[in-house]
């Protein structure tokens, strides 16, 4: 389908509704409308321009991935003035880490934005992507200093305990695994695919200290099986307060 057509075929109310909402999101008035269209139109929809260039929110989703970082980086420099470069570099990870950005997305109803139907079928990421490709867009449409200031007031401040970064979790294997090393347990992971009927459950995964299971788990893909996995490990051991203690 042509790009220009596509867009010639919303509707008058459609586009008010569509801009109106975007509006109590990002609090700015959109002049380049075109932009915003693009940053919510999956790929799957195969649109393309006069000169038959795909049209999706892929591109917008690169820029606003690198504008992200920019202006959280910048954010935690001012925040945090005594912090080193590992922790600033750590609390940055959790902040854009893709399980956070999706939380984000999706608390935002971004998906209500997608001309698609069948708007469940694209998986958990594209809360996420969806909300990266919105900040590439209003950086497009109203440059950096409107964009850095919609990403700090409208994710930043309303989305991220700040003050709780130190004791957020990035990765319960990571933490599973640093703890066996310092306490000289032999954390062992065992995954396999999982050929059961349940689409959401691909790989299940079994953790064992000192060669005993202490939690098995599943997930849709190894890395979300593992995860999983060590986080029931990590409550179950209650390793946090071990940890803290």
């Amino acid at each position: 389908m042509n790009f220009l057509g596509h867009f010639l075929k919303s509707s008058s109310n459609e586009d008010v509704m569509f801009f109106r909402r975007l509006k109590k999101i990002t609090t700015l008035k959109a002049y380049n409308k075109n932009v915003y269209r693009t940053a919510f139109t999956h790929r799957s929809k195969n649109l393309k321009d006069n000169n038959g260039h795909l049209i999706n929110f892929e591109r917008l989703e690169f820029l606003g991935d690198s504008i992200l970082g920019i202006v959280v980086s910048f954010f935690l420099y001012n925040k945090f003035p005594f912090a080193n470069e590992g922790t600033l570099t750590m609390y940055r990870a959790k902040i854009v880490s893709r399980e956070n950005l999706n939380q984000i997305g999706q608390k935002i109803d971004l998906v209500y934005f997608l001309d698609q139907k069948n708007k469940m079928n694209f998986g958990k990421n594209i809360h996420g992507n969806l909300l990266e490709a919105l900040i590439g867009a209003v950086f497009v449409d109203r440059g950096y200093q409107k964009c850095c200031r919609f990403v700090m007031k409208k994710i930043l401040v309303e989305h991220i305990e700040i003050d709780q970064l130190q004791h957020t979790v990035l990765s319960y294997k990571g933490l599973l695994i640093e703890w066996g090393q310092k306490t000289k347990k032999n954390v062992n992971f065992k995954t396999n695919s999982d050929t059961g009927l349940d689409p959401e459950f691909n790989y299940t995964t079994q953790i064992f200290l000192d060669n005993k299971q202490i939690v098995k788990a599943g997930g849709v893909s190894k890395k979300k099986s593992e995860e999983e996995a060590a986080k029931r490990a990590f409550h179950t051991m209650n390793i946090n307060s071990r940890i803290h203690g």
